[in-house]
């Protein structure tokens, strides 16, 4: 029996010195399943990289309990010790159930041709592991209709894993087969799909999960009400506070179908809008504040040490705001932390290295094994001086499979600080025609208009008049790339007819006044 184990203190102080007792208690065969549990929620809040190596033999270990090498993949997964690609094939390709489970739940963009199989299977086995991979990594437009199919297999299991993967990137496709979704039987399944529905601000949306705020099971009467008060409040009452009165006028006559749930006054009683406070003043006067930075050989001995507490260790970890004072070290510190076994460490270094100029190390960082570190290794080396040498890294770092998302618009940024303008402008503008990721699109559209470039801008303007490939979000940011310029985006017809509050208000700037150029 396993004397009583304080998961609550370890987790809050994130004490490393429990690690190696509680990688031999997880193994034990009789373990109760809560308290197998138990410790490895307490594992996974250390994110102690000395326990990736140990945790990684139990896995494959298959002598041992399944429910332990089961939970040492969980714990691997969610503390962020990704295997490399190579390893991944291998053991999707070699590996007993167990370990090809945990290979395809690691997987990302880079192995999409070893997900989008399985996920395009109903009846594979591990199906459902194929559409929770997809969360992730997996926004082109391909990808969606996988997605959006497996609201509707047999397995409430994968419907419920599927309406979780369509809440990130929100495909306008979805949104029927969502609120479909919502009346599912599995209860599970439609508080999934209501917690979705909460970024799909159309008036059908609102219409109808407005309908579902009286139903019967307390848990998704909840959702329910949760997502109706979202779009009603914050997207919806949100967009009125915020309008001018023509534009105000125009989306109220948008939101007439609707206008009985929102609640809101006629125009000559519309209330005024309270002027923001004053931010409060933070920061501390700099002769009363207490300074607890460390000596540079006081920092390397505390974090030369991965036992004993990490939360006062990571709480103490010098910021940009206190680069400064290590300047002068940063010969023995750049190393040091550029090539520190804990991951948390190499992610919070960028900003330093970034704040002491020092290149070459955060070039060294974009090529990390762990996915958070490469991220703020390139968002840092963003915002280094301008240096047309960094911009092929970025390039070619932003063509590479696994670079996605919020990751993607990063390293296209930092290209974009880098490049010379008669250079990058023609790259964004075919991003932004043949580019399927619409955060590379986005951000692409937003650079040629801080370059001010017109003439690309408007011949890019026929795409308003086109479908969306996932969602609005490369319509809205070539309307607002047309505003920064001062260009006029058309008649936008089809736009008009768009049952979607962010691309009504994106309108209201040129038609709540002006109806747009005559045909000729």
């Amino acid at each position: 029996m396993i004397t009583s184990i304080p998961h609550e203190e370890i987790r809050r102080d994130e004490d490393r010195s429990w690690t190696t007792r509680l990688l031999g208690w997880l193994v034990l065969p009789d373990l109760p399943a809560a308290e197998r549990d138990e410790i490895a929620t307490t594992l996974a809040a250390l994110e102690d990289p000395r326990a990736e190596a140990p945790l990684t033999r139990m896995l494959a270990a298959r002598e041992l309990p399944e429910a332990a090498r089961e939970a040492a993949g969980v714990i691997l997964r969610s503390s962020g010790l990704q295997p490399s690609g190579a390893w991944l094939r291998t053991t999707w390709a070699e590996g007993d159930l167990v370990l090809r489970r945990h290979a395809l739940l690691s997987m990302g963009r880079a192995e999409a041709d070893l997900v989008e199989p399985v996920a395009r299977d109903p009846a594979h086995p591990l199906h459902k592991e194929a559409i929770e991979t997809m969360t992730f990594d997996f926004q082109e437009p391909r990808f969606q209709p996988l997605k959006i199919a497996a609201l509707e297999h047999r397995d409430p299991g994968v419907r419920r894993v599927a309406a979780d993967a369509l809440l990130y990137d929100e495909p306008l496709a979805a949104e029927a087969p969502l609120l479909r979704a919502a009346g599912d039987r599995a209860l599970e399944v439609a508080v999934a799909a209501l917690n979705a529905l909460v970024y799909y601000p159309s008036r059908r949306c609102l219409g109808a999960v407005a309908a579902l705020c009286g139903h019967p099971d307390e848990g998704v009467r909840a959702a329910a009400v949760h997502c109706a008060s979202s779009l009603r409040d914050e997207s919806f009452r949100g967009a009125l506070d915020h309008a001018g009165p023509a534009e105000r006028r125009f989306l109220l006559e948008w939101m007439a179908p609707v206008r009985h749930l929102l609640d809101v006054p006629d125009e000559g009683d519309r209330a005024p809008v309270d002027a923001p406070a004053p931010a409060r003043l933070l920061a501390l006067d700099a002769e009363g504040a207490a300074d607890d930075a460390l000596a540079t050989d006081a920092l390397i001995a505390l974090y030369t040490d991965l036992d004993d507490p990490w939360a006062e260790k990571k709480r103490r970890f010098p910021d940009r705001s206190r680069s400064a004072r290590y300047a002068a070290d940063r010969g023995v510190l750049a190393p040091f932390l550029a090539g520190h076994p804990d991951p948390w460490i190499r992610d919070r270094a960028s900003e330093l290295l970034s704040a002491w100029g020092e290149r070459e190390a955060l070039l060294g960082l974009t090529r990390d094994p762990v996915f958070m570190v490469r991220k703020s290794a390139m968002y840092w080396l963003g915002q280094l001086s301008p240096d047309p040498a960094l911009a092929p890294v970025a390039w070619e770092h932003l063509a590479e499979p696994g670079t996605t998302g919020t990751h993607a618009a990063e390293t296209l940024a930092a290209y974009v600080r880098h490049a010379e303008a008669a250079e990058s402008i023609p790259r964004l503008l075919a991003l932004v025609r043949d580019d399927a990721r619409d955060s590379v699109q986005v951000g692409a559209l937003g650079a040629l208009a801080e370059l001010r470039a017109r003439r690309e801008i408007a011949a890019l303007l026929p795409l308003l008049s086109g479908p969306p490939q996932v969602t609005w979000a490369v319509h809205l940011a070539l309307l607002d790339a047309c505003g920064r310029l001062g260009l006029h985006p058309g008649r936008c017809d089809a736009l008009r007819e768009a049952d979607n509050l962010d691309v009504q208000r994106a309108l209201a700037r040129w038609f709540a006044i002006d109806p747009g150029p005559r045909s000729r």
